[in-house]
């Protein structure tokens, strides 16, 4: 009898469960220490760690009830005892219904109908008294094992037991993860403790420590590769975005591994989910070795059934169609998921050609196989071979690109994302000189499908307990970068920036929608900013679309109303008389008051906080607090939620230079290019002329005034001529208007700076620039900013490592929303004052001049 099956506890097994409990508090610590996923998931890991060491010292009939039961406490652990009993008793429901005395077609067209039913409270369409929160998981949980749990009740003549079918539905890691794979319900069931528990274990671990690598090198990809394709201008970016589309699959395989991990600690010796897919040889060696899992379940429920109704017409005709409806029925199939996951049902252009290109590609395949089957060596064959590696990198490189084609916004922005393959400096010559010879190096090694056998007689440093150790423990002193941060600096913050949870330079822009546009398809946001925003209530809207916002036809999208009230992000905000986030004040500066007009976007408007709380009047308080020389000071607040820096401009001829300021201070993020750029292109897109002549030069010499209907330019041109309407006058396509303002972006920023810095000083006022941002780690991109200010006259403050140090949450106004809080307003606002007076003598903080004179330069 295997150990696994023993009610006894023997030395030797309980010294296996012991070197699983202490690997086990190494993969907390490396969660813990790289902040991986979330709080909940440590939270969870935790419980199922404990949960590990009962359960294996548990005799065997016990395992699987303990499990059962281990599993339902995992839901209440993750979303708090309301919402976790609500969960609990949809998913009885839902298993009640599959067992109902009544025949399989009624029992499936219950199942109909009650998902129909989940479906309208999923949309909020029906009130209900639980969050909204919890659909993604109970999606996860039932929209695909439900079926395979009918087909095996149909099939398989050994009736579920209770436990075993909790066990199933209620999987414990499922909790922490929308996306889970399609386990199949009868391997669930055949594979419980079929070997020997020690190997079942052992392979676990080792899952689940490559699972942690995933999940890092994961985070390395995101937060260091991957840039907005908006920005691609040579080819070199153009080939590292390809590349890292396809490498952000590393978190779905390093989350998969650590499931399926987890299951084995608790018996359950599933196949693996993912094997080596970056070095598939063919597509159809592709489709076998991602997501297995799904592949499995795509064949054994659509392939199959397919292809035996269709065979009477041949086999081969049967063979292609059947693999054509599996390729159209996960197209569909994973739009449902994102249902489920998202609240929307994505079909999109670009998804439909992903995977029909996919699919024509795997049917070519698979016929090519059916000529030619591909020989299979048991050994004795070259370690290295050109072929082998010239086949695996030319597959990889085609599922880099169709990836690529998958993840854009659109079509129109993927292929206009190609023309900056046009553009190759020597350093982008020797990046694909260097991806292309290490790339062949390892794919022309053969890589098998087979998983090892359980080991035997190994030497030490080969077995498996032996290696995860090592693994865990490495990935803990590459954390501990205190060790090694004085002697290779640059690698401790690089590695210090994989130990947070961050949003990167996009999908930030995204997210903080007081700056940037709206983005409509929820369903093209990535998974960390979906996240977040899963988590947001209905209420958190966009300020553009309150009472409180007055959209205008001008070169300014919108400013305040006059005089509004409102309830923004459950604080209040008020509008006075002149448009402003502000008390009501004269315009007539009162004698011997350093006034100080400040604009910039939501942060400075005050998004989420009081209108006593905002930077402008806790700046104000805290000047007027310490100031020493018996003057009085006012920082009037000019900030329009995603007013650019250009609009800044507008605003201060506009508005803030009638209220005769003594100094002006406009502020951006490090994304203010990002915001530029959207701006000017609305402001064409409109027609809206621009009031200045050497803007107006400046966006004309990119020629996307195209986008007015002016006509397609020459260069254009011959992109469109692909889908037949050479010569046709319409607008230019806004992926293309965008990549050819971005090229003009740095000079746009610059001559805003000399604009600004020209009107400020003809009026007699102190010209400065704040770089700061929403609670977050300090930004990468436009980080020349101050420079560029300061190089066009202007004083600069950098307010942008305000954070560090600092308990980010504690700082914002809501886990789901940067937008400092209060505490983070009131630290902007210290700091700020803090290098103001290290500056006082050129912002001439001492020399206030009289209300309606205007000193000399």
């Amino acid at each position: 009898m295997m150990s696994g099956t023993s009610d006894a506890v023997p030395v030797r097994r309980l010294g296996n469960i012991a070197t699983i409990a202490l690997q086990f508090a190494l993969v907390l610590l490396v969660i813990w220490q790289f902040q991986l996923e979330s709080r909940t998931f440590l939270h969870v890991m935790a419980l199922l760690g404990a949960g590990f060491v009962v359960h294996a010292l548990l005799p065997l009939r016990l395992r699987l009830p303990f499990f059962a039961a281990l599993s339902l406490a995992t839901v209440p652990v993750a979303f708090g005892l309301r919402d976790g009993v609500f969960l609990i008793a949809l998913g009885l429901v839902l298993m009640g219904i599959c067992h109902l005395p009544v025949p399989l077609t009624a029992r499936i067209a219950l199942l109909l109908a009650t998902g129909t039913l989940f479906a309208l409270w999923r949309v909020e369409w029906l009130p209900a008294p639980w969050s909204v929160s919890i659909w993604p998981i109970l999606g996860s949980m039932f929209m695909f094992r439900l079926a395979l749990y009918v087909h095996a009740l149909k099939h398989d003549e050994r009736r579920p037991t209770p436990a075993r079918s909790i066990a199933y539905f209620f999987m414990a890691p499922n909790v922490c993860f929308p996306l889970y794979p399609v386990v199949d319900y009868m391997t669930f069931a055949r594979t419980h403790y079929d070997r020997d528990a020690a190997h079942i274990y052992e392979t676990g671990m080792r899952w689940i420590a490559r699972g942690l690598l995933h999940l890092i090198l994961y985070r390395f990809v995101y937060q260091h590769l991957v840039a907005d394709p908006r920005q691609i201008v040579n080819l070199g970016q153009l080939v590292l975005f390809i590349l890292s589309t396809f490498l952000l699959y590393l978190r779905v395989s390093g989350q998969f591994h650590l499931i399926t991990g987890v299951l084995h600690l608790f018996g359950f010796r599933l196949p693996e989910t993912h094997h080596l897919y970056y070095l598939a040889s063919s597509f159809t060696d592709f489709w076998r070795r991602i997501n297995i899992y799904w592949k499995d379940f795509m064949t054994k429920l659509v392939y199959y059934p397919s292809f035996f109704r269709l065979r009477r017409h041949g086999t081969r005709l049967a063979a292609v169609a059947a693999t054509v409806i599996v390729f159209a029925g996960t197209w569909i199939l994973h739009s449902y998921q994102w249902f489920w996951l998202r609240g929307g049902f994505p079909l999109e252009a670009q998804d439909g050609l992903f995977w029909g290109i996919l699919c024509l590609l795997v049917v070519f395949g698979s016929l090519r196989e059916l000529k030619r089957p591909t020989k299979r060596s048991l050994g004795g064959g070259p370690s290295w071979s050109l072929s082998l590696a010239l086949r695996t990198g030319g597959i990889f490189t085609a599922i880099c690109v169709l990836w690529s084609l998958w993840s854009a916004d659109s079509v129109g922005g993927w292929l206009a994302m190609w023309l900056a393959a046009g553009h190759a400096t020597s350093r982008d010559l020797w990046l694909l000189a260097v991806l292309f010879a290490g790339g062949l190096l390892v794919a022309g090694r053969p890589w098998s499908l087979r998983e090892p056998d359980p080991p035997t007689a190994q030497p030490f440093h080969r077995r498996p307990a032996v290696r995860s150790t090592a693994v865990l423990v490495g990935v803990l002193l590459m954390g501990a970068t205190d060790l090694y941060a004085r002697m290779i600096p640059p690698a401790a913050a690089m590695v210090a920036s994989l130990q947070r949870s961050t949003l990167n330079a996009p999908d930030a822009a995204l997210q903080h929608k007081g700056y940037y546009e709206k983005l409509d398809n929820a369903s093209r946001l990535s998974m960390n900013v979906w996240e977040l925003q899963a988590a947001k209530p209905a209420h958190w809207v966009a300020f553009g679309s309150t009472a409180a916002y007055r959209r205008r036809g001008d070169f300014l999208r919108g400013d305040l109303q006059p005089g509004a009230r409102i309830v923004f992000l459950d604080r209040p905000l008020s509008v006075n008389r002149w448009g402003m986030r502000d008390r009501e004040v004269p315009r007539a500066k009162p004698a011997g008051t350093y006034r100080i007009a400040f604009l910039g976007p939501s942060i400075v408007m005050g998004s989420g906080v009081g209108d006593d709380e905002t930077l402008t009047a806790l700046l104000e308080e805290r000047l007027n607090t310490t100031a020493s020389d018996g003057r009085r000071y006012q920082v009037l607040n000019f900030g329009v939620a995603d007013c650019s820096l250009v609009e800044q401009l507008a605003l201060l001829e506009e508005q803030a230079l009638a209220f005769e300021p003594d100094a002006v201070f406009i502020a951006d993020s490090p994304r203010l290019h990002r915001s530029i750029v959207s701006q000017l292109l609305h402001a064409v897109w409109r027609e809206a002329p621009i009031p200045y002549p050497g803007l107006d030069d400046l966006i004309r010499r990119t020629e996307v005034f195209a986008l007015a209907g002016e006509g397609i330019p020459v260069p254009f041109q011959s992109v469109r001529a692909a889908f037949g309407v050479l010569g046709v006058q319409t607008r230019m396509p806004w992926a293309e208007a965008e990549r050819r303002m971005w090229l003009a972006a740095d000079e746009v920023v610059r001559w805003t700076f000399r604009a600004v810095a020209d009107v400020a000083r003809a009026h007699g006022a102190v010209p400065v620039f704040v770089l700061l941002d929403n609670v977050a780690d300090p930004g990468r991109e436009d980080v020349l900013a101050t420079r560029e200010a300061v190089d066009s006259g202007l004083i600069a403050f950098d307010l942008t490592d305000v954070w560090q140090n600092h308990d980010q949450a504690a700082l914002r106004i809501a886990p789901w929303d940067n937008h400092p809080n209060v505490a983070g307003n009131r630290l902007m606002a210290a700091r700020l004052a803090e290098l103001m007076q290290q500056r006082s003598g050129a912002l001439r903080l001492g020399t206030v001049r009289p209300g309606g004179e205007r000193p000399r330069e």
